[in-house]
């Protein structure tokens, strides 16, 4: 069995919420990632995926010593995929959207 291609993600912004903008160079994947409390077990964290890129490949990266590593993907799943002009307001919205109140808040 093949194993799947490594592509190294590249972490682009940190927005004025907190929430990290990550980019992989060699398949264009994209992702946003909101931590939670620092002190959970695992990890919280919410993610919204901006662009699949490769689903295949396994997606890792780092910053000031935390790792973030791909997880097993089913090859039955399949990802959304729409043109970039169909983004732009979603984009937009990303950048004025207030993670930090969204996420923090009690529903």
């Amino acid at each position: 069995m093949d194993e799947p291609e490594q592509h190294e993600m590249q972490l682009e912004t940190t927005h004025s919420s907190g929430a990290e903008e990550w980019y992989c160079p060699t398949c264009e994947r994209r992702f946003l990632v909101q931590w939670g409390e620092p002190l959970g077990s695992p990890p919280a964290y919410s993610m919204i995926i901006i662009e699949p890129g490769d689903q295949y490949a396994r997606h890792s990266g780092s910053t000031g010593g935390l790792h973030i590593a791909s997880s097993q993907v089913d090859q039955d799943n399949e990802a959304l995929l729409v043109d970039d002009s169909s983004l732009a307001p979603w984009l937009a919205w990303l950048e004025e959207v207030d993670f930090d109140n969204l996420w923090n808040s009690e529903i």
